[in-house]
């Protein structure tokens, strides 16, 4: 295993710079905490990772960790509380192999069941909430990208994943390192082995969730208002209107970790089979000016519900309360596009710095030569 050495820089009081090196944290202490800081904070793999599953049972074993990525792609975690080593990667290839081979039907039951265990929230029906986070194929699961996950690797083991790596095979290879200093513990992450990104994947089920939407709203007789409703969205949001069999989603571009766009769903509208229609804000919709969010919220009164994860739930049963609140939403829909905007403008200046550190430390490691 490479070592790993992390310094703090500082200056004294005489500008000069001072580099002090953290003291690494045993390897035991990290490995107790490595698993359940990473349920607890998905991030620290990988950008917008939601997980769906945690030592989830299959024929070759349980299998650590099991998330959706950024994506919309099934991610299968193999984590090693000490060193990776090819039996890590033979192990990881054998989960993904099992649920390679299982139908879409199966692969959301396998989901569905192992949900809500260990720190993971429960998820009753995947498929919706499938749609309801990326508005793409659910097919695109059947493909699930492998990352083993440990305290370092060995040569065999890193040697074996550049090699799938480098033959199309969507693997990568992820190290950890603890350091500490003055009782603050901190981890530092490495990409050893990266896979290569996966090609495009586009949906194909768009027309079929729309005559069953059509069907459905028909049924209901919900035609007046509903129709009436997704205009309003179409015309106040620059997104891309998804139908489900259960409603419209309305998804706004974001750009990913790997710098690739993908849809995130803002707003929903789920008809409820009591002719009722719940407009869905996801959290994402409500990350900056709170007050101005609340406010607005305030005054729809009983017809809001808080959700546990941070979004609202607002509920309208007829053209007539849909006319009265519709006002609301004009106040509302612009606030949520400053949300989105920003944090566009956030990752293109993340990126910017990026360029910016990267330039400097090669301009430090490659001086010009003095005339």
């Amino acid at each position: 295993m490479k070592e790993i050495k992390l310094w703090k820089l500082s200056g004294d009081e005489q500008g000069n710079h001072i580099a002090k090196q953290l003291s690494n944290v045993s390897q035991t202490e990290t490995e107790n905490q490595l698993e359940e800081v990473i349920v607890r904070c998905p991030d620290i793999l990988m950008k917008d990772m939601k997980l769906v599953g945690r030592q989830t049972e299959t024929l070759g074993g349980p299998l650590d960790l099991l998330g959706v990525d950024g994506d919309g792609r099934l991610v299968i975690f193999e984590l090693k509380r000490g060193t990776l080593t090819r039996d890590a990667v033979v192990q990881i290839i054998d989960y993904a192999s099992y649920l390679s081979e299982l139908g879409t039907d199966e692969l959301i039951s396998h989901i569905e069941e192992r949900s809500g265990n260990l720190g993971i929230d429960k998820i009753d029906n995947f498929n919706n909430w499938y749609q309801e986070q990326f508005a793409k194929d659910i097919s695109i699961l059947l493909k699930p990208r492998m990352i083993l996950v440990g305290l370092g690797a060995d040569e065999r083991a890193r040697k074996m994943v550049s090699f799938l790596a480098q033959g199309e095979i969507d693997i990568s290879l992820i190290t950890f390192h603890g350091f500490e200093q003055d009782g603050d513990v901190f981890l530092a992450r490495q990409v050893e082995v990266q896979a290569k990104s996966p090609p495009g994947t586009t949906g194909i089920t768009k027309k079929d969730n729309l005559e069953k939407l059509q069907q459905k709203v028909k049924e209901l007789g919900i035609e007046a208002y509903y129709y009436k409703m997704s205009a309003f969205f179409r015309d106040q949001l620059p997104a891309y209107e998804w139908p489900n069999p259960g409603g419209f989603s309305y998804s706004l571009s974001e750009l990913t970790e790997s710098g690739s766009e993908s849809l995130r769903v803002y707003i929903a509208l789920y008809i409820i089979s009591t002719r009722t229609v719940k407009i869905q804000i996801y959290p994402r919709a409500l990350e900056r000016n709170p007050e101005k969010f609340a406010s607005i919220i305030k005054k729809l009164n009983g017809k809001i519900k808080l959700r546990s994860d941070g979004g609202v739930e607002i509920f309208v049963s007829s053209e007539q309360e849909w006319e009265k609140i519709m006002p609301l939403f004009q106040e509302l829909c612009p606030l949520i596009l400053d949300v989105w905007k920003a944090k566009r403008e956030q990752h293109v200046s993340e990126e910017f710095k990026e360029t910016e550190t990267e330039i400097d430390l090669g301009a430090a490691m490659n001086p010009e030569p003095q005339k």
